[in-house]
C-alpha cells in the first residue's frame, strides 16, 4: 500500500461510516488499525442494527484539509465485549485513550472493519484519484507500549518544574541542568511504572478502569519485565542524583524527599495512596523535591517568594492527580483505595479542583508583591482561558471530557510553566541578570 496512505491512516483517529439495512445511516467513530479498522459500536444503536442486517459498509477518512482523502468499502465483524479482547482493546485505547470512557460504560461492542476496496484522492499537488492495494498485513499501528508504561506524556510536569526552579536561581549551570533533567525523567518514569504495576496487582486497575496506563490490563507488557526495567531506571536515576549531590551536597535532603515520596506513593499496604495521602506525596515531591531541589542545585537561596512559586507549580501537579482520582473514585472505593477525591465526594472534589487550579495564579501575584523582579512570571496569566475551560468541564459531570480531565489539566499545567519559563528567560537574559555556566 502507498506509504503516504498508511501514514495518513496511522495519523488520523476518526473515520466516517455509512451503513444500510433498516435505514441508511452515517456515523463517525474513533479507530485504530489492526489488519483492518478496530472501533467501538454502540449496543442497540442504529449502526449496529444496520450492520446486523447488512455488514457491508462504506467509509471515509481524512484530515479535514487539502491532503489525502481515503474512502472505500468493506465488511464489519462484531468481535465481542471489550473486556474479553485484551489485545484488540489495548491497541484501540493506546491510540484513542478517549475511548476508555465508552469501554467503561459497558454499552459497546468491539468491531473490526475489513476493507475490500480503498480509493484515494490525492490533493497534495495536482488532483488525482487512484485505487490502493488492500494489504491487511500493512494495516497496523506503529507504537511501543513502553511509552504508555512510563506515561511519557507526564514527564513534562516534572521537567517544567525543574526548569523553573533552575532558572529562578539566576545562575544556570547547564551540565547540572541536563543531568538533573535526565535523572528526573528516569525516576519519574520508573515510579509511574511501579505505581501502575502495584495498581494492577492489587486489582485497582481493571479492564474497565479509566486509568492513564493500560499496559498491564491489556496485556501489552509482561509485569515482571516491566518491574525489572523500572528498577534499573530507578537505579540510574539514583546514580545521577548521587553525582549531583556530591557536586552540591546541599541537595541531599531534596533527593531524599523525592525518593521517599515517590517510593511510598503506591507501595502496597503502606503506600500513601491507600490512605488518601497521595496528594500530599505529589505536593511534597514537586515542591521541595523537584522545584526547590533544582533551585538549590543551581545555587539559589530559598525565601518566601520562591516557596510561593514552588507551591503554585506543585498545586497544579496535584490537580492532575486529583483529576485522575476524581474520575476513578468509584473504582478506587471498590478495592479499598482512599483518595482525597473519594473522601470529599463529587461536590467536594469539584470545589477542591477549583481551588487547586486557581490558587497558583494568586500565589504568583503574591510572590511578585514580595519580590518585584519576578514580574516576568506574570506570563502564566496567558493560561487563564485554559483554567476557565477546565473549570467548566469540571463543573459538568456529564461532560465527556471529564474522563480526560487529568490529561487536559496536565496540558494546562505544562503551558503555565512553559510561558513562565520563556518569559523569565527572555527578560533575565536580555537584562544580563541570568548567568549561564557551560
Amino acid at each position: 500500500m502507498d506509504p503516504a496512505v498508511i501514514k495518513l491512516l496511522r495519523k488520523a483517529r476518526t473515520m466516517t461510516l455509512s451503513t444500510t439495512g433498516i435505514k441508511t445511516w452515517t456515523t463517525k467513530t474513533f479507530y485504530a488499525m489492526d489488519h483492518g479498522f478496530l472501533f467501538y459500536i454502540e449496543k442497540g444503536g442504529l449502526t449496529l442494527k444496520n450492520i446486523t442486517e447488512n455488514p457491508n459498509i462504506s467509509f471515509a477518512i481524512d484530515e479535514n484539509k487539502l491532503n489525502l482523502f481515503v474512502q472505500g468499502s468493506g465488511k464489519v465483524e462484531i468481535l465481542g465485549e471489550p473486556d474479553d479482547l485484551q489485545r484488540e482493546r489495548g491497541i484501540l485505547l493506546h491510540k484513542v485513550p478517549e475511548d476508555a470512557a465508552f469501554s467503561h460504560s459497558g454499552h459497546v461492542y468491539l468491531a473490526r472493519l475489513v476493507p475490500d476496496e480503498i480509493r484515494v484522492m490525492d490533493m497534495r499537488v495536482e488532483m488525482k484519484r487512484y485505487s490502493a492495494d488492500v494489504k491487511l498485513e500493512e494495516m497496523t499501528e506503529h507504537f511501543h507500549p513502553i511509552f504508555s508504561l512510563f506515561r511519557v506524556w507526564s514527564f513534562q510536569q516534572s521537567i517544567i518544574a525543574l526548569i523553573i526552579g533552575s532558572i529562578l536561581a539566576v545562575r544556570l549551570n547547564v551540565l547540572f541542568l541536563v543531568l538533573s533533567v535526565l535523572g528526573i525523567m528516569a525516576a519519574h518514569g520508573a515510579f509511574n511504572a511501579i505505581s501502575g504495576y502495584f495498581d494492577f496487582r492489587t486489582g485497582n486497575d481493571t479492564p474497565r478502569s479509566l486509568t492513564s496506563s493500560r499496559v498491564f490490563v491489556d496485556n501489552l507488557v509482561h509485569p515482571r519485565k516491566a518491574l525489572g526495567v523500572s528498577y534499573l531506571m530507578l537505579a540510574l536515576a539514583l546514580v545521577d542524583g548521587i553525582y549531583l549531590a556530591v557536586s552540591r551536597p546541599q541537595i541531599w535532603p531534596f533527593i531524599l524527599i523525592g525518593v521517599v515520596a515517590g517510593a511510598l506513593y503506591s507501595a502496597p499496604k503502606i503506600g500513601f495512596k491507600k490512605y488518601a495521602l497521595g496528594d500530599v506525596a505529589v505536593f511534597v515531591a514537586w515542591s521541595p523535591g523537584i522545584f526547590l531541589g533544582a533551585y538549590v542545585l543551581q545555587g539559589g537561596i530559598i525565601n518566601i517568594p520562591i516557596l510561593l512559586i514552588s507551591f503554585s507549580v506543585a498545586l497544579l501537579t496535584v490537580n492532575i492527580l486529583h483529576g485522575n482520582n476524581w474520575r476513578d473514585m468509584d473504582d478506587d472505593r471498590k478495592v479499598g483505595v482512599r483518595t482525597v477525591a473519594n473522601v470529599l465526594g463529587e461536590e467536594g472534589s469539584k470545589l477542591y479542583y477549583y481551588a487547586l487550579i486557581w490558587s497558583p495564579y494568586v500565589l504568583v501575584v503574591l510572590a511578585y508583591f514580595l519580590e518585584s523582579h519576578l514580574y516576568p512570571l506574570f506570563a502564566v496569566m496567558l493560561t487563564v482561558p485554559l483554567a476557565i475551560q477546565l473549570s467548566r468541564i469540571a463543573s459538568n459531570r456529564k461532560n465527556i471530557k471529564r474522563s480526560m480531565l487529568d490529561m487536559l489539566t496536565a496540558r494546562a499545567t505544562f503551558y503555565f510553566g512553559l510561558f513562565g519559563v520563556i518569559s523569565y528567560l527572555l527578560v533575565t537574559y536580555a537584562s544580563g541578570a541570568l548567568h549561564i555556566v557551560v
